[in-house]
């Protein structure tokens, strides 16, 4: 049976997804000890090589598998400390990793999931399906987290389309047409579920096919781990060669202040995705 990651990387105007995968992908590699895979379009592999990371992208990725750059009207908000701007977001076909996947049981992640330990390798063999992380974990302990418990306030449990495991099963199968068929009736499902549809999430998308096939019942027995996260706000301010990163942390009720904060040896979400850029040399050193 084999093993293996996979990631998409669709570039836009404002972030370099690619380079973000190359990263992902390689710690992946390194620490779980299984290859990699990307999923990307014909204009980002261009842009990697126009930038010299293609060659990188050849030695770390056991595939590049290419794909029609999807449409999207997505936009969000991305934060990079105080700064913020609205950007495309290019996330629409995730729905698409079963078929795409070359490996019999796939660990996906997101591009900024950066992963420091082996940690994800306890779940290769469980047998459950599709596993999701239940909820995320912020970094400090003490920011409390009101919003992404649930899809609406009134909705069911937010689960993270950020780490997804899955095999080449028919339940895998079935979940992920699912998630294609919710995304396709996205409005009906935001009625049905009380969400603000203005946004594409496959957290929502996947979250709401999960319900649907664990028969609308509540169960968080057979998940993968919560996510260690650092919000856009926070700043990656340093990565020794020794796999210590150090943040500055924001302090919401002390506006212009910041807490420092080191992880090593976990794996950990960094939703500022320009501060991964900027620190792109001395994380390309670790792979």
């Amino acid at each position: 049976m084999t093993k293996g990651v996979l990631l998409f990387a669709h570039n836009n105007s404002d972030v370099d997804y690619g380079l973000m995968a190359i990263i992902a992908g390689g710690l992946a590699k390194k620490h779980l000890r299984v290859p990699v895979s990307l999923v990307t379009d014909k204009w980002t592999a261009k842009w990697l090589k126009e930038s010299d990371q293609y060659e990188r992208a050849e030695e770390i990725f056991d595939q590049i598998i290419f794909v029609e750059l999807p449409y999207t009207k997505n936009v969000r908000m991305l934060h990079d400390g105080f700064d913020g701007k609205v950007v495309p977001f290019v996330n629409s076909n995730r729905c698409d990793a079963y078929h795409l996947s070359p490996y019999d049981q796939t660990l996906l992640i997101d591009s900024d999931y950066l992963i420091f330990s082996d940690r994800l390798n306890e779940y290769w063999d469980v047998d459950a399906g599709v596993l999701l992380a239940h909820s995320m974990n912020d970094i400090t302990g003490e920011r409390g987290i009101i919003l992404d418990r649930r899809v609406s306030e009134t909705g069911i449990d937010l689960f993270w389309a950020t780490t997804v495991m899955f095999g080449k099963d028919q339940e895998s199968q079935f979940f992920f047409d699912l998630v294609d068929f919710i995304k396709e009736n996205y409005r009906y499902y935001a009625d049905l579920f009380r969400f603000n549809p203005r946004q594409y999430r496959n957290d929502i998308s996947f979250s709401i096919a999960r319900h649907m096939m664990n028969s609308y019942e509540v169960d968080k027995i057979y998940t993968l781990p919560p996510l260690l996260t650092v919000f856009d706000k926070d700043i990656l301010l340093d990565v020794d060669d020794h796999e210590k990163l150090t943040f500055l942390i924001d302090k919401p009720q002390d506006c212009g202040n910041f807490w420092a904060s080191t992880t090593n040896g976990v794996d950990v979400h960094i939703m500022n995705k320009q501060s991964i850029i900027r620190n792109k040399d001395k994380l390309l050193r670790l792979l």
